[in-house]
């Protein structure tokens, strides 16, 4: 995980980071943060299956990153535990 963007870590101590402990935080940072070189790292490190289980239960999501991962993972928005708690833009 040393090979991740130093940017991403901006505001944590980069060495105190659990990639199993703090694997919803990291994937997040990623997702939101990361270019996709780190994406890759981290579909390495975790393999698909094990990322699409964290990013759906992750409490937010940008409409941009919610796209790529449904793209990605091949899921609905509805899957997503975020999709839950986003605004309806029906005006």
């Amino acid at each position: 995980m040393n090979a991740l963007s130093g940017h991403l870590f901006w505001d944590v101590n980069r060495d105190e980071i659990d990639p199993v402990k703090h694997a919803p935080w990291l994937v997040q940072r990623v997702l939101e943060y990361g270019r996709w070189a780190d994406w890759q790292i981290l579909v390495s490190e975790y393999g698909k299956p094990r990322l699409a289980e964290l990013a759906t239960g992750l409490r937010s999501l940008s409409p941009k990153t919610l796209a790529f991962c449904c793209a990605c993972f091949q899921l609905p928005k509805s899957a997503f535990r975020c999709s839950a708690s986003m605004p309806s833009r029906n005006l």
